[in-house]
């Protein structure tokens, strides 16, 4: 698997925050519950969860029940906190307005609900203040993204990134940020992961 890492001012890293909502994937025990998922897996307390995550959808459905709804190969699991207006209220984890939207709420498909203990992968967004509140706590994992996707996010911000960015290693060498787009054009479409660092976090 080819990594690559951006070593960044914390300038520099809210550029790469336009990633989170984009989409991104990480690797996860399948068949597990959201609630699993989130706290075992990605290493998001469950306090924060309980205050900050109000809003849920699970391959585009909204979800209340963390306990139960099971994550399967391939989903998609999008994560906000709370939205303003009428539909934010509707879409809100158990809101008051939960019962509007019962047509629409995540339902497990039939027979699909048995737990399966492999690897597989999701793909994760994240929305308005997740986005800077859990976008270094991802970034410090890493996230999976394919090479050409990247391309296209970087190539308008490569004047910003120029200012911001420290260092860029390629599987732990250094690159030049000039040629990051060429190597990321030449990469094919397998997935690659991605590490966003910010140069305090960097032990000497």
């Amino acid at each position: 698997m080819t990594t690559l890492t951006f070593i960044v001012s914390s300038e520099a890293l809210k550029e790469f925050s336009q990633i989170l909502q984009r989409g991104f994937f990480v690797r996860i025990i399948t068949g597990s519950t959201i609630e699993e998922v989130l706290i075992e897996q990605m290493g998001i307390k469950g306090e924060y969860i309980e205050n900050r995550i109000s809003t849920i959808f699970l391959d585009g459905h909204p979800v209340d029940d963390l306990h139960d709804t099971i994550i399967h190969d391939g989903a998609t699991l999008s994560l906000s906190a709370a939205m303003p207006g009428l539909v934010g209220a509707t879409m809100r984890r158990k809101g008051a307005y939960a019962s509007f939207r019962s047509a629409i709420a995540y339902h497990e498909k039939e027979g699909a609900g048995a737990r399966h203990d492999h690897e597989g992968l999701i793909e994760v967004k994240l929305f308005n203040l997740l986005m800077a509140e859990l976008g270094p706590h991802f970034f410090k994992k890493g996230v999976y993204v394919r090479p050409g996707d990247l391309a296209g996010f970087i190539s308008p911000i490569m004047a910003e990134l120029g200012q911001g960015c420290r260092l860029i290693l390629l599987d732990d060498m250094p690159v030049s940020g000039d040629d990051v787009m060429g190597i990321l054009k030449g990469m094919g479409s397998d997935l690659i992961q991605v590490f966003v660092i910010q140069q305090k976090d960097v032990v000497s």
